[in-house]
């Protein structure tokens, strides 16, 4: 495990944020590490990097990205029981989360996948994770954010979670479960969720989802004295 990042204040144009994320953040090019596998936004009509949700905030903030570290098809928690999901395992947000730089933001925007490829909830754990129930929704949540916010200490920790309908999609009770348990979760280790509704082709983000993604992210940052 890398050490914690310690760092001197920081003027607001010379802050730094990284993402751990999936698909959703995912751009060729534009992820690290580079070896990270991305999702072709070309085939939906993000064709540039300047549509990406996170590059509207940089820009808009003036903000500098530290890291990228986002794998598409990646779920927070270590479940595999899915097909495909020993490869997907090995790069769950888990096994990425020591791996962000020095931020003096991060972005962690995911659930998605693990709640589409139906790893279990589990149970509310806070302490004392075993590798059990790191496979599992919530417990995986819990340790992810305990472990960022001590791995990162001077860093502002938001969690990005998809609140959208899906038609077609899981279940609208799994929905409201995944957004329940992600609100106690953040609650619990008192860190911002910021719910995204988002308008998606191919159950992503188009041009339109991204900026709806930057926009609602862009919401809570101006209202955020902190950053």
């Amino acid at each position: 495990m890398m050490t914690s990042c310690v760092k001197d204040p920081v003027q607001p144009q010379d802050i730094r944020f990284s993402i751990l994320g999936d698909s959703y953040s995912t751009f060729e090019g534009y992820v690290d590490p580079e070896t990270n596998d991305v999702w072709h936004y070309d085939s939906i009509g993000v064709t540039d990097v300047s549509q990406m949700w996170w590059h509207k905030v940089a820009t808009k903030r003036g903000w500098s990205m530290e890291r990228n570290n986002s794998f598409s098809g990646s779920l927070i928690c270590n479940f595999s029981g899915f097909e495909g999901g020993a490869f997907y395992e090995r790069h769950s947000f888990l096994k990425r989360m020591d791996d962000l730089g020095n931020p003096d933001v991060v972005f962690i925007l995911g659930g998605t996948n693990d709640v589409w490829q139906d790893a279990p909830f589990g149970d509310f754990v806070y302490a004392d994770w075993t590798e059990e129930q790191l496979c599992s929704f919530r417990p995986a949540l819990a340790y992810l954010l305990d472990y960022v916010k001590r791995q990162y200490p001077n860093a502002k920790l938001y969690f990005l979670l998809e609140t959208s309908p899906c038609p077609g999609g899981i279940t609208e009770e799994t929905r409201l479960n995944l957004i329940e348990s992600a609100h106690r979760i953040t609650q619990h280790y008192g860190v911002d969720c910021i719910d995204l509704d988002i308008h998606k082709d191919w159950w992503h983000p188009d041009v339109k989802g991204q900026d709806d993604i930057a926009r609602q992210v862009l919401e809570v940052l101006d209202v955020d004295l902190n950053v």
